[in-house]
């Protein structure tokens, strides 16, 4: 990607986000046991590194679709802050990206909804999928089935890195490209 802060969010990303260890391994969410270890709460959480996470997405997001998405939607909580901030970075450039989170379950009380957002502002729009980080697209996925029992569309999914274990060949099989700020090969010491 070419954007004059790539290197800047790169090098956050190393300092503060990725681990390595060949050593004593370390077990991931899915429970797999790996050398590389990326908690990208460490950057998304910090203003600074956040406000370039979203301006780097809204390039990549616009030099992919050229233009901006009406809406962007993510299994919370990885994705919460992108796309919270991508939103309101739009919103400077005088665009309206609207966000919409998607819970892991639909609430059991009140509106019962799991998809929170502006669903009728929607309409048949295209909405791209966001994601902090994808391994096998499990949380993409799930965001996706949520999106199509809304009998919403989503064809595009966009993530700041890409550990490169299978989520953009499943998410693929699902009609869905996969695009990433970051992979896993620009962090690691030992390929």
């Amino acid at each position: 990607m070419n954007h004059p802060r790539y290197d800047e969010l790169k090098e956050a990303i190393r300092k503060y986000s990725y681990r390595e260890n060949y050593d004593e391994p370390f077990t991931l969410a899915s429970g797999k046991q790996s050398n590389w270890y990326f908690d990208l709460k460490q950057i998304l959480l910090r203003p600074h590194t956040l406000q370039l996470v979203a301006e780097l997405m809204c390039a990549k997001m616009k030099e992919v679709l050229r233009e901006y998405p009406r809406a962007m939607a993510g299994l919370t909580m990885g994705s919460d802050p992108v796309i919270y901030a991508s939103s309101l970075f739009a919103q400077t450039q005088g665009k309206e990206i609207l966000p919409l989170i998607i819970r892991k379950e639909a609430k059991d009380h009140g509106s019962k909804k799991q998809i929170e957002g502006m669903l009728p502002e929607i309409g048949d729009a295209n909405i791209v999928l966001v994601d902090d980080v994808i391994t096998t697209g499990g949380s993409t996925l799930k965001a996706l089935d949520a999106l199509e029992v809304q009998g919403l569309i989503a064809s595009e999914a966009f993530c700041v890195l890409d550990r490169l274990e299978g989520g953009s060949d499943n998410l693929a099989a699902r009609g869905v490209k996969m695009y990433s700020l970051f992979t896993l090969d620009d962090f690691r010491t030992r390929k």
